[in-house]
């Protein structure tokens, strides 16, 4: 009889374990933002492909241009120089963890011979027809963390389907319009992080955040809160070696090999503001590079009747500034670290909402500090804020969903340094409000609030 029972609990096992089932039980639970990661693909290869000629009549395809730094740093990695990465002029200021994943696809077409946008622009850069479905997977799979975080935190299903649609909103702009995959794949890790974290498991937590943070250091303000959330010394500085060793290792060589390259890429993070969106802090920031003008000698060859005749000239060309991240980012490192306090302070109390709420609160720092911002700084934030509002439910739902969808379109567009800052701020804020668990203010979060005016 014993026998019996230990071979039917077998086969159940093997029955629970079955490669198939799991993947058909994966797919079926996260059938939605599975759904939303195949639409942002086709969605956005069709806008990349048919939006110049069939929409705006003109030649060529729309790609974006700071993927193609990526992908050059990409093929030094295919060809083992992983330590001149930074000193190779393409730009990159993250770390190599992204061009590690992209290195195989970077050796496959350059194997078959298909250009790239890389230093001049293309109209049909034929790798693009392999690196576009990449990058865009890569980094609309955020979706799926999110969507079990959102299950974690208890967000009923039907309104995680509609999280799951506006997220997809969200991220699209990331890796569609502007080709930033690692921001989307170190935010996925992040949140897995998190999702481990909330379910006491620490290992897994470390690293999977350590993978996050070899992909994009924007996450570095999650771990004040990660670190409050580990019980004991001991796990938080095991979480402290098993976050930082992977990017240490990767760094290792290129600082080794080209340390002022390196340093001034990942620590100065040179920006332009007469390019990008300026911020009220942009005083405060460093300037690396101030705009000059300078004199350039060009040659052109003109043709005369039946002959062609090479004609000089002297042109003025004006330089772009060029400015450091500045101290707003390490005031935003300042605040993470005493919202990472209060969660310590009150682990006990403090509920799975609220952790997901004080994450989103540190990521929002980057937006409400940085001197020069980028559209798709925005998102991350965002993206756990819409989760937050889909778990508030009543009239914060639609509130924070569409706040989170009208900051994403609107950092698109670009005006001056107030009139895009404000918005955005503002949006965001409503947000964060929409998105708190639970605005009683005898609840845990406030409680550190309103305690000293009851007393």
């Amino acid at each position: 009889m014993t026998a019996v029972v230990q071979s039917a609990e077998l086969t159940s096992l093997h029955r629970r374990s079955s490669p198939l089932e799991a993947v058909a039980s994966f797919v079926i639970r996260r059938r939605w933002p599975l759904a939303m990661l195949v639409l942002v693909l086709i969605s956005g290869m069709a806008f990349s492909l048919l939006w110049n000629p069939l929409v705006r009549h003109q030649e060529g395809w729309f790609v974006p241009g700071d993927i193609w730094a990526t992908y050059r740093a990409a093929h030094f990695i295919g060809w083992g120089d992983i330590g001149d990465i930074y000193a190779s002029h393409t730009a990159l200021v993250t770390f190599p963890g992204i061009t590690i994943v992209l290195a195989p696809f970077a050796m496959l077409t350059g194997a078959y011979g298909m250009s790239e946008s890389f230093p001049y622009s293309l109209p049909h850069p034929t790798a693009w027809l392999v690196l576009g479905p990449v990058e865009i997977l890569l980094g609309a799979a955020v979706l799926i963390p999110l969507d079990q975080l959102a299950e974690a935190i208890g967000v009923r299903k039907s309104t995680r389907a509609i999280a799951a649609v506006v997220g997809a909103v969200v991220v699209w702009p990331v890796v569609v319009m502007w080709g930033h995959p690692e921001d989307g794949l170190a935010l996925a890790f992040a949140v897995s992080a998190l999702s481990a974290a909330l379910r006491c498991r620490w290992r897994a937590c470390g690293w999977l955040f350590a993978a996050a943070m070899t992909l994009q250091p924007l996450v570095v303000l999650m771990v004040p809160v990660l670190l409050a959330m580990h019980p004991t010394v001991r796990q938080g500085f095991l979480f402290c070696v098993r976050s930082t060793v992977a990017s240490l290792l990767l760094l290792a060589i290129p600082l080794l090999r080209q340390w002022k390259a390196t340093t001034h890429a990942l620590l100065q993070q040179p920006n332009f503001p007469s390019i990008d969106h300026p911020t009220p802090w942009l005083f405060l920031a460093p300037v690396l590079s101030p705009a000059r003008t300078f004199r350039v000698r060009e040659r052109f060859l003109v043709r005369y009747g039946d002959r062609w005749k090479i004609i000089h000239s002297v042109a003025l060309r004006k330089s772009v500034p060029v400015v450091a991240a500045g101290p707003g980012r390490v005031l935003a490192i300042v605040v993470a670290c005493a919202v990472g306090l209060w969660v310590w302070r009150k682990r006990g109390s403090i509920t799975a909402p609220q952790v997901v709420w004080a994450a989103a609160v540190c990521l929002a720092l980057r937006c409400l500090l940085e001197s020069v911002m980028d559209p798709y700084y925005v998102w991350p934030p965002v993206a756990l804020l819409v989760i937050l509002s889909a778990y508030n439910g009543s009239w914060r739902m639609p509130v924070g969903l569409c706040s989170g969808i009208a900051v994403t379109v609107y950092s698109e567009y670009f005006f001056s340094p107030w009139v895009w800052y404000g918005p955005v701020v503002v949006m965001i804020c409503v947000c964060l409000i929409c998105g708190l668990p639970n605005l009683n203010p005898r609840s845990a979060l406030l409680e550190a609030v309103f305690s000293p005016l009851d007393a």
